[in-house]
C-alpha cells in the first residue's frame, strides 16, 4: 500500500512515501455488481443523470457511483477521470477521520468523548492554560463543531489572508494556532464550522496512540476496507499540488482536509456507516458510534442562522431530510469543498458517491440531482420492518438441528435474531443474540453470546461479542444469513425460511 504525505512551504517541497509491506498487495476486494432492475432503480433515471452531468448541469462532475444492498449498480466517470484516479475530497476528510475516531474508541486507544482538552492534549497544556476556556472544551465538542473558538472560514475564500484556515496553514504549528484562538462561546452552545478544530483529531491520535492519524489509519482502517492507495496532500483548493502552504508539525496528519481517495474507496466509507460499523463481516466500530454520529447536535432550532429546516450536523457528518415519492427519508452526508459527496440513505439501503471540481460554489450540484432526479427513480423494496408477519420461528433447510426466532418491531425497524446453535469447538449447545435495525431489506448485526448464568439461576448473563452477521430478506418468507466470528474463527452463509405462514405477507418473493 502506498500512502503519501505532501508538505510544502514556498519552493520547499518535502514528500514522505510510507510503504508498508503487509499492505503492498493489489486490492483483493471488488464490489459485487447488480443491474438497475435487480436493485429496483430506474435505469432511465441513471441515464438522465448521466446526460445532465455531461451537459454540465451539475458543474464539473468527475465521478458518479450508486450502490444498493451492498452491490455496485452504476459507476461512471467524467472529464478525464477514471476508477483508478485519486481525487481530493477536502472536508470529506473530516468524516473519514471521524470514522477513525470510532475505530479507536472501540479499541480503547482514545479517551472518552467527555475528556476535556486539558487532558486530551497534554503536550499543549501551557497553551491551553494561557487561553481562558480552551482547556474546558470536550472531545465531544470537537466532533460536533460546538467548541466555542472564534472561527469563521465561510465568509471569505480559503486563500484570503483574513480567513483563519488560511492563517492556520501559514503558521508553523497548526495545532497551536487553533488552540490559541479566543474562546468566545461556552462549549456546546453554538455551531462554528472549523477545519482547524477538525484537525485536532490528528493531535488526539498522536497524543494517545503515539502514531499519526495516517499511521493509525494504515493499521486499523484502510487495510480492513481494502484501501490500497491514498494520499494526504494539502493544495491551494483547486490549484496545483505545490501551492504554498504551512509546514506540518512533526507527526501531523491533517484530519480536517487534504485526503485523496478513489471514488470506489469513498463508497466503502459510506457502506461502513450504512452497515453500522461492519465491512465484509468485520466490525470496525460499534453500532452505537453510527447512532451517536448521526444525531443532530446542531440544526435549525439550535443554530437557525446556519441551518435550514431539515438539516443538521453530527460527528463530522451532515444529516438531512430528503423528500421522496415514498415519503421523507434521512440522509447521512460527507461533504467536501468543490462538491465531493458521500450520500448514505439507510432507509433505501443506498450509498451514492460523487466527486467534482466546482470550486466557485455556484449553480446546482449533485445534491440537487439527488433531490430532483435520483430520489424519484429509487423503487421501494420489500420492507421487512413494515411487515409484522416477519416475526416468528425460522429454520434453515440445510441445518435441521438449529433454530431461529426473529423479532421485528415495525414502528422502529428494530430487529433481534435469536440463533439456537452449537459451539463450533466443543459441540455444546450455544445460542446467540443479534440485535440491530433494518435498513431496506438488510440488517447487519453483532452476535452476542450469553455466558455465566445457570439454569433457573438468579445470575445475570454476560453478553460477550461473538461475531458479525448480515441478514438479507429475499421475500417475507425467505432470507439469507451470512456470519463471521473472529473469536472462534468460523464463517459461512445459509438460507432461511419462515416455519409458519406469514399471515401479513406483502411480497411474494
Amino acid at each position: 500500500m502506498k500512502f503519501k504525505i505532501h508538505k510544502s512551504l514556498g519552493l520547499l517541497a518535502l514528500e514522505a512515501l510510507l510503504a508498508f509491506a503487509p499492505c503492498m498487495a493489489e486490492s483483493a476486494f471488488e464490489w459485487p455488481q447488480s443491474s438497475p432492475l435487480e436493485a429496483n432503480i430506474d435505469a432511465q433515471m441513471l441515464a438522465d443523470v448521466s446526460t445532465r452531468i455531461q451537459q454540465g448541469e451539475y458543474g464539473a462532475v468527475r465521478s458518479f457511483l450508486v450502490l444498493r444492498h451492498g452491490k455496485l449498480v452504476h459507476e461512471e466517470y467524467f472529464n478525464g477521470f477514471g476508477p483508478d484516479d485519486l481525487m481530493e475530497v477536502f472536508s470529506v476528510t473530516k468524516s473519514v477521520a471521524s470514522a477513525l475516531v470510532g475505530v479507536a474508541q472501540r479499541r480503547g486507544d482514545l479517551p472518552p468523548l467527555e475528556t476535556t482538552f486539558s487532558e486530551l492534549f497534554p503536550s499543549y497544556l501551557a497553551t491551553l492554560n494561557a487561553n481562558p476556556g480552551a482547556g474546558d472544551i470536550a472531545f465531544h465538542d470537537l466532533l460536533t463543531q460546538r467548541h466555542g473558538f472564534a472561527w469563521d472560514e465561510w465568509s471569505t475564500f480559503w486563500n484570503n489572508p483574513v480567513n483563519p484556515a488560511y492563517q492556520m496553514m501559514q503558521s508553523d504549528d497548526w495545532w497551536r494556532y487553533v488552540l490559541e484562538r479566543p474562546v468566545t462561546a461556552s462549549p456546546d452552545t453554538v455551531f462554528r464550522y472549523s477545519t482547524g478544530v477538525s484537525n485536532l483529531m490528528g493531535l488526539a491520535f498522536l497524543e494517545h496512540t503515539g502514531q499519526s492519524a495516517a499511521d493509525y489509519a494504515l493499521q486499523h482502517l484502510f487495510p480492513q476496507l481494502d484501501i490500497t492507495e491514498a494520499d494526504i496532500r494539502v493544495t491551494g483548493f483547486g490549484s496545483t499540488p505545490d501551492s504554498q502552504q504551512g509546514i506540518f508539525p512533526e507527526g501531523f496528519t491533517p484530519t480536517g482536509h487534504g485526503l485523496w481517495l478513489r471514488a470506489r474507496d469513498l463508497a466503502k466509507i459510506g457502506q461502513l456507516y450504512l452497515d453500522r460499523g461492519v465491512f465484509q463481516d468485520q466490525r470496525l466500530f460499534e453500532q452505537a458510534w453510527v447512532e451517536q454520529s448521526m444525531l443532530r447536535y446542531s440544526d435549525h432550532v439550535t443554530d437557525p442562522q446556519v441551518f435550514g429546516e431539515g438539516i443538521g450536523y453530527g460527528y463530522q457528518w451532515w444529516v438531512s431530510d430528503l423528500d421522496t415519492p415514498h415519503g421523507p427519508v434521512e440522509v447521512y452526508r460527507a461533504w467536501g469543498f468543490g462538491d465531493q459527496y458521500i450520500f448514505v440513505i439507510p432507509e433505501f439501503d443506498i450509498v451514492i458517491v460523487t466527486t467534482a471540481a466546482n470550486w466557485n460554489d455556484a449553480g446546482e450540484d449533485m445534491r440537487h440531482a439527488l433531490q430532483d432526479v435520483i430520489a424519484n427513480g429509487i423503487g421501494v423494496d420489500f420492507d421487512p420492518a413494515s411487515d409484522a408477519g416477519i416475526t416468528g420461528p425460522w429454520a434453515s433447510p440445510n441445518l435441521p438441528a438449529q433454530g431461529f426466532m426473529l423479532e421485528v418491531v415495525p414502528s422502529t425497524g428494530q430487529v433481534v435474531l435469536f440463533w439456537m446453535t452449537f459451539d463450533p469447538e466443543t459441540g455444546e449447545q450455544m445460542w446467540l443474540i443479534g440485535p440491530s435495525r433494518m435498513h431496506g431489506r438488510r440488517t447487519v448485526m453483532e452476535f452476542l453470546r450469553p455466558v455465566g448464568a445457570t439454569f433457573a439461576g438468579p445470575q445475570q448473563a454476560d453478553l460477550q461479542p461473538w461475531g458479525e452477521g448480515t441478514l438479507e430478506f429475499t421475500s417475507c418468507t425467505t432470507a439469507r444469513l451470512s456470519y463471521r466470528s473472529e473469536v472462534q474463527n468460523v464463517e459461512g452463509a445459509f438460507d432461511m425460511v419462515r416455519i409458519t405462514p406469514n399471515e401479513t405477507c406483502i411480497d411474494d418473493g
